[in-house]
């Protein structure tokens, strides 16, 4: 069942669950969350015996990953139901060159945060009715010193989860818990589909691809 640390894109108590592992400023995790997320989620609609669980993993060769990931968790803690309208409202960002290396070098971690906190007031309707100010709420340092933000134990719990997993490189898949190498960040979502189709009856081998 979906963990401390990701969020199920499909609710339902599954007999598959598959969970994608992916970085926020990572290209090919973000050309695999869009895939799943525009062209097989519409197609899964209704289906109860998958789930798919969506999982960060913060990189710490992208210091400002560590930013963005915050800030999708505060929307998930403020507006879970617009987390992943979020997710593809950064990987939209990040296309266009928001958030990367360059883009953020000589930027402090409020300017990153403020420009986080735009993509709310100039998304879609789902984000435009989030609560702005709760989710500024969970970016603000809690203290003096190293106290963190609200969110520094979710970026924890994330690292956690992911290092005991083994997960070391974005995006990677597990399918009931074991890694699927298989799977690609450059699947169509006709692949993705075929790739579920089976349930698990070809032992996950992508029979159908």
């Amino acid at each position: 069942m979906p963990t401390q640390a990701g969020f199920a894109l499909i609710a339902s108590r599954p007999a598959v669950q598959i969970e994608m592992f992916v970085d926020l400023v990572c290209p090919f995790s973000m050309k695999m969350y869009n895939t799943v997320y525009n062209d097989v989620l519409p197609k899964l609609a209704g289906k109860t015996d998958l789930n798919i669980v969506v999982n960060q993993v913060p990189q710490p060769w992208h210091p400002q990953g560590t930013y963005v990931h915050e800030a999708a968790f505060a929307v998930k803690a403020a507006a879970p139901d617009a987390y992943p309208a979020y997710l593809s409202a950064v990987y939209k960002a990040f296309e266009s060159g928001k958030f990367k290396d360059d883009d953020t070098i000589d930027k402090s971690r409020k300017q990153i945060y403020a420009e986080l906190l735009d993509l709310l007031a100039t998304g879609d309707d789902t984000l435009k009715a989030v609560d702005v100010a709760a989710v500024t709420k969970l970016l603000t340092l809690q203290g003096e010193g190293n106290a963190g933000t609200p969110m520094t134990q979710h970026i924890k719990w994330a690292c956690k989860y992911h290092r005991s997993r083994g997960v070391h490189v974005t995006p990677t898949v597990h399918v009931n818990g074991l890694e699927a190498g298989i799977v690609s960040s450059g699947w169509t979502g006709e692949q993705w589909l075929k790739f579920i189709e089976p349930m698990g009856a070809d032992n996950w081998q992508g029979s159908l691809l």
